[in-house]
């Protein structure tokens, strides 16, 4: 480094007098300051000297080498300090962690893994925003990230590695300072009807499941609770109860059972009809996980979930295509239940409290509800369980051929559980 660094006194608050220093980098700034733990500057310069040897000046990164370097800790669940000081201010689970380490594994070393620290500026940020953009599905050609993908799954991560690199003064100022999030342009959805819905659960569902009894009944969960597909996995026969079910952890498969993504332990008003269902299950995996093909001693996974939402669209004459085009998924089913109670009439700050969809602004807005009180939430969810009349049935020569989803043979669940 040139200049290496410059020395200096500090009381600290026990009135002691302790030597700091700057550091200085390639370019002539100035970085810290930090403590050297001496009392005298002879003792602080012979201490900084060592450092230097060491390539260490700038604490925590080597010779403020690269990112690489300052990153390959960062999302160590034991060795972070980023972490570590999280933990004190909130809950975080290794979950969140792991996905910090994939990040950086697989989308930020090839970027910024070769460059120093010192050198992401707001510019470079943009450049790589913009690379992000471009980037292209190799068999689809079609746009690989979305806006809201960007900003929510990798800006926001790098953002908290930049931030924490400067509160550590590891860097003179944030560069995101300098850097924007995307604009979001919100796709129209064209969720499931309550015509589709009547077609799924209620007319023919053992055709339309393949009598599959356990995955009608985790989607037909989700559809009048808005629970996640993670929530409904880690559901357990020992908290369903006669008018209601209580959530308080989700299955991940790589992390087992944990809290739920709000952290929060709720009960869920439920229909009669929804608990009989549960029940049923109940019999056969009992007060273990309901949602197995194990006898409740681990949960489905989340693919077969998927899978078998799929195969019923296209039963019910809902092709991949126009699946896509739609947006109907298993996270649809929360767009599906919220706009299905607030249509019913249920006040806003209710239906959040029942599918647990915080925002920062509306936390605490609702804490003081009890959703074992909530009979218009058991009343829409009895009339979405009501047969609609039958209209009137085309001919048979003019219903449109479906098309069977490809899968590979791993894809699929070793077992069923079929409805008796």
């Amino acid at each position: 480094m040139r200049n290496d660094f410059t020395l200096f006194n500090r009381v600290v608050p026990s009135g002691k007098k302790v030597v700091y220093y700057y550091a200085y980098n390639e370019d002539g700034e100035r970085l810290g300051p930090w403590s050297t733990g001496q009392t005298t500057k002879t003792a602080a310069r012979n201490y900084c000297h060592g450092l230097i040897r060491k390539g260490i000046l700038v604490p925590g990164i080597k010779g403020m080498t690269t990112f690489a370097v300052y990153a390959a800790d960062f999302w160590d669940w034991d060795k972070s300090e980023y972490l570590r000081d999280r933990r004190k201010r909130r809950i975080l689970t290794e979950a969140y962690a792991d996905r910090g380490r994939r990040l950086v594994h697989y989308t930020l070393n090839p970027y910024f893994g070769k460059m120093r620290l010192d050198k992401i500026t707001g510019e470079v940020l943009e450049k790589w925003i913009d690379s992000m953009m471009a980037e292209k599905d190799e068999e689809t050609n079609e746009r690989k990230y979305e806006n809201s993908t960007i900003n929510n799954g990798y800006y926001g991560m790098l953002q908290a590695m930049m931030r924490w690199a400067a509160k550590k003064r590891y860097i003179l100022r944030d560069p995101f300072l300098d850097v924007q999030k995307l604009v979001v342009e919100h796709k129209e959805k064209r969720l499931i009807t309550k015509e589709e819905f009547d077609r799924l659960f209620l007319n023919d569902w053992k055709k339309v499941w393949d009598n599959d009894l356990l995955m009608c009944t985790a989607n037909k969960l989700m559809a009048l609770t808005g629970m996640r597909v993670c929530e409904v996995l880690g559901l357990k026969g020992e908290f369903v109860f006669d008018d209601h079910i209580y959530v308080c952890a989700q299955y991940d498969p790589k992390f087992g059972y944990r809290p739920t993504k709000t952290k929060t332990k709720d009960n869920i008003p439920l229909a009669a009809e929804m608990i009989k269902d549960l029940k049923a299950l109940m019999k056969i995996n009992g007060n273990g996980f309901l949602f197995s093909y194990s006898g409740g001693d681990k949960p489905v996974s989340d693919r077969d979930v998927y899978y078998y939402l799929n195969k019923a669209l296209i039963n019910i004459g809902i092709s991949e295509e126009e699946r896509k085009q739609r947006g109907i998924n298993v996270h649809a089913w929360r767009h599906f239940c919220n706009t299905k109670m607030l249509d019913g009439g249920v006040p806003l700050k209710k239906v959040q409290a029942v599918t647990r969809h915080k925002s920062e602004r509306m936390t605490d807005n609702y804490t003081h509800f009890n959703p074992l009180e909530f009979t218009e939430v058991v009343t829409i969810q009895n009339e979405l369980l009501k047969k609609q009349p039958k209209k009137k049935e085309k001919a048979k020569n003019e219903r449109p051929a479906l098309k069977l989803v490809k899968i590979t043979e791993d894809k699929k669940p070793d077992r069923q559980i079929k409805a008796s």
